[in-house]
């Protein structure tokens, strides 16, 4: 299967995670840092099961682990912020935000990857960028607060994370590495925020579980095809198209959440997506 191919598949899985992740985090009584830890912890036994059948792999002990430790707290720090985010400000407003992350991911990898990025891909990033603020439906504008902040920082730190992973999978395989960085990010969380795991019973209960179950899935689905993309195309092909994903969550809430709101908007926007996909191809 192509870096293409797989890449599309996980925007489409991811597009699915999204609102599982919204569900998740509309009850009151969600905690962001909590839940990004067992979150992280359950990921990490999924990955390690199905290492276990396709093969798991040690990583060297050298200094080149730093990455590893570097990455795990980039996505465990930026799940929090994000997390954080969606209980301050409108979701509109954090998908407009955090999916800017892309640019620093672009900038990263041309710089420290030397990837190629020519003037046709610039054309179909912009256009992505367009649909994304074409889909958001924000009537007031976006006011500086502490959702907005939050989401800053998840810009910075997932759009650095992704340049990490990239560099890591050159000496790595996928399965193994899914396991050990999510299993880092547990461990790198409960360092710096001990006291999370004061409420580990409430992490047995059906309710939570019900919720976070699926999530840990198809979360799980959509990292595999993500990497292995990683390991077979370019990094700054592969950010834009996988910013899809904000599109087709948006259609997806529109069905299963009968979010039908600008639903014309919606349409156009996934049309300027497919656009820039085919540019970024």
């Amino acid at each position: 299967m192509s870096w293409f191919t797989l890449t599309l598949l996980s925007v489409f899985i991811v597009s699915i995670s999204n609102i599982l992740q919204r569900i998740l985090m509309r009850d009151e009584n969600s905690e962001p840092v909590s839940y990004a830890i067992i979150f992280a912890l359950l990921l990490s036994c999924v990955y390690f099961i199905v290492s276990l059948f396709l093969g798991f792999h040690f990583p060297i002990l050298d200094w080149k682990l730093i990455y590893f430790l570097i990455a795990a707290t980039l996505w465990g720090l930026g799940t929090i912020f994000l997390f954080k985010a969606l209980q301050v400000i409108e979701s509109s407003e954090v998908t407009i935000l955090v999916s800017l992350r892309i640019l620093i991911t672009i900038a990263a990898s041309v710089i420290f990857l030397h990837d190629v990025f020519n003037f046709q891909k610039f054309i179909g990033t912009i256009i992505l960028l367009l649909s994304i603020l074409l889909v958001a439906n924000i009537k007031k504008g976006i006011k500086f607060n502490k959702g907005v902040t939050y989401s800053v920082f998840v810009i910075f730190l997932y759009g650095l994370a992704v340049v990490f992973d990239a560099y890591n999978l050159k000496n790595y395989d996928v399965v193994s590495y899914l396991a050990v960085i999510n299993f880092l990010i547990f461990v790198v969380l409960l360092v710096i925020y001990p006291k999370a795991i004061q409420m580990w019973k409430q992490f047995t209960h059906p309710n939570f579980l019900k919720k976070m179950l699926p999530l840990v899935v198809f979360s799980c689905g959509q990292a595999y095809a993500y990497y292995f993309a990683l390991q077979k195309g370019p990094l700054s092909q592969i950010a834009p198209i996988n910013q899809a994903q904000v599109i087709i969550t948006v259609l997806f809430a529109a069905v299963l959440l009968n979010e039908k709101d600008n639903l014309l908007r919606k349409i156009i926007a996934a049309v300027l997506v497919t656009t820039g996909v085919i540019l970024l191809r």
